[in-house]
């Protein structure tokens, strides 16, 4: 079973300071036991990930999404010198991605900006962000060395980047900026020839080797219309129940995503305009109103999209957490934010 959100996990959320306290907000409310003891590294920005993204939402639906890898990433075939052509979007421009050919490596976790692989216990993790944030992480970076000095520089897929060692077998490396992104590479469980080595194994590709390097299991862009249609039509089945009058499902422009991802973005819709009912009818003293999102919101537990993400992540608790407020009466706090609504 694929672990689910845990004091490490959260620590390594990729969050500015707004909502790194929205999180740890959220789940002191919505699991307690939980502490976060460091988000972020000297100046402020996220030392790493080793986590599921669920970009589109909020703080609460990447706090759920986190998980330690996807079975369906597993599935996928070899290429025939046995490595893995697996590439990700990463958010560049005009059509481009990464693949890793790496014999034993496999996807572990993918989002429209970053991608994470793995091979045993080691693992690569590559981040794409805009350039007006490459200055600042580079300083933060600097700050790995005592002095803070820049990083030893190397070659990237063509472009200059600098290295720095966290330790023996933990490194990272910032590329520069290209077509208005940069990226950030970072492997623990390598020593410094073995990160140069895979790194040396990275090539930009197209996006059509993307969408074919793409496992089952995996919702295209060209999918997501009738794999949303599939999820509602199920959730359907059991809450009996479309959306609110006056709401509906708006399918929003989207990356290729992992079921648990998508999953969550579609839940998202149909728990955000449920919440808005109620709190809405709780304002304005309409009881029945109420009464039927409560009913709606507490079949949550039974949603067929939410019982096969589970096993996964902590994405479906924080939703049946906020059905359980509801169902005593309570607007949960935050629930907005919590879920991008």
């Amino acid at each position: 079973m694929i672990p689910k959100l845990t004091d490490d996990a959260i620590s390594r959320l990729p969050l500015e300071a707004g909502r790194a306290e929205l999180l740890e907000e959220i789940m002191s409310t919505v699991a307690p036991g939980r502490q976060n003891d460091g988000l972020a590294g000297p100046g402020g920005h996220p030392t790493s990930r080793r986590t599921r993204w669920v970009a589109p939402l909020a703080a609460a639906a990447v706090v759920a999404g986190l998980a330690g890898g996807t079975v369906w990433w597993q599935q996928h075939r070899p290429a025939s010198d046995g490595s893995q052509h697996v590439a990700a979007p990463l958010g560049l421009p005009d059509g481009q991605a990464v693949v890793l050919d790496a014999p034993g490596w496999k996807v572990d976790s993918l989002g429209g900006d970053g991608i994470v692989f793995r091979k045993g216990e080691a693992n690569l993790e590559i981040t794409s962000y805009a350039a007006k944030d490459y200055a600042s992480y580079v300083e933060d970076r600097e700050h790995i060395v005592d002095p803070a000095a820049p990083g030893e520089p190397i070659q990237v897929l063509g472009r200059p980047a600098q290295m720095w060692a966290y330790s023996a077998d933990d490194h990272t490396a910032i590329r520069e900026v290209q077509d208005g992104h940069w990226m950030e590479f970072r492997a623990q469980g390598l020593d410094q020839a073995g990160f140069l080595a895979l790194l040396g194994q990275l090539r930009l590709t197209s996006e059509a080797e993307f969408n074919a390097s793409l496992p089952d299991g995996y919702v295209t862009k060209g999918e997501r219309a009738a794999a949303a249609e599939k999820i509602l039509r199920d959730i359907e089945d059991v809450s009996r129940a479309d959306f609110p009058s006056g709401t509906s499902f708006q399918l929003r422009d989207g990356e290729s995503k992992d079921r648990y991802q998508f999953g969550a973005e579609v839940v998202a819709q149909y728990t955000c305009a449920w919440l808005e009912s109620f709190d809405d009818a709780k304002t304005h003293e309409q009881p029945g109103r109420a009464a039927e999102a409560v009913r709606v919101l507490g079949t949550a537990d039974s949603w067929p999209i939410l019982l096969e993400m589970n096993p996964q992540g902590d994405y479906p608790e924080v939703v049946w957490d906020y059905a359980d407020r509801v169902a005593a009466g309570q607007v949960p706090e935050g629930y907005r934010e919590g879920l991008g609504c």
